[in-house]
């Protein structure tokens, strides 16, 4: 029997397809969506996307350390911190301006009817927040499985733990030029 071997390009725009189907159907078959979504695909998701951060975390932290480390000289790398600071400031106010613009123009949300907010049933969450006050929170197999989200997760001060896991990156690699190569 021949290997099948599909590009990846075909995979992609196969999986695309395969998710165009699915949405499809779930969007006029509600009995079946609720509980797919619920026992599924969002699982799935969260496994995944924990996943890609489980790669992605260590692969940055090693370039910083390797980056800063290869540099070498703290002039330069005094320099290139300053660039980095400044490129990063006007990237942002550039964000800041554009969406700050972009918000005035098409004024979002101006064309919603607040008093159909109103009619909302939340009833079904006031009773979970009821419950989770009186038992405290429970354990559950699902967030077992798809793990917490770690490095969003921000201290009693409002840091992030992604900085502190940037900033034990930048002294490795401040520290291991300094150090003599055997």
């Amino acid at each position: 029997m021949k290997n099948l071997k599909i590009s990846l390009a075909w995979q992609i725009l196969l999986a695309m397809v395969l998710g165009i189907l699915l949405g499809s159907y779930l969007h006029y078959h509600s009995d079946s969506r609720e509980w797919l979504v619920a026992n599924l695909l969002s699982p799935a998701g969260d496994i995944f996307i924990h996943l890609i951060k489980m790669i992605v975390v260590p692969i940055v932290i090693s370039t910083l350390i390797v980056g800063i480390a290869g540099v070498g000289d703290a002039k330069q790398l005094g320099r290139i911190g300053a660039k980095t600071i400044i490129y990063f400031e006007v990237i942002t106010t550039v964000a800041i301006i554009l969406g700050i613009t972009l918000a005035n123009v098409f004024q979002p949300g101006s064309g919603i009817d607040m008093s159909q907010l109103a009619t909302v049933d939340i009833s079904k969450y006031q009773s979970t927040t009821a419950e989770v006050q009186s038992h405290g929170a429970r354990f559950d197999g699902h967030d077992f499985v798809t793990g917490s989200d770690q490095y969003c997760r921000v201290d009693g001060e409002g840091r992030h733990a992604a900085d502190y896991l940037l900033l034990g990156a930048v002294w490795p690699g401040s520290v291991f030029p300094a150090c003599d190569s055997p």
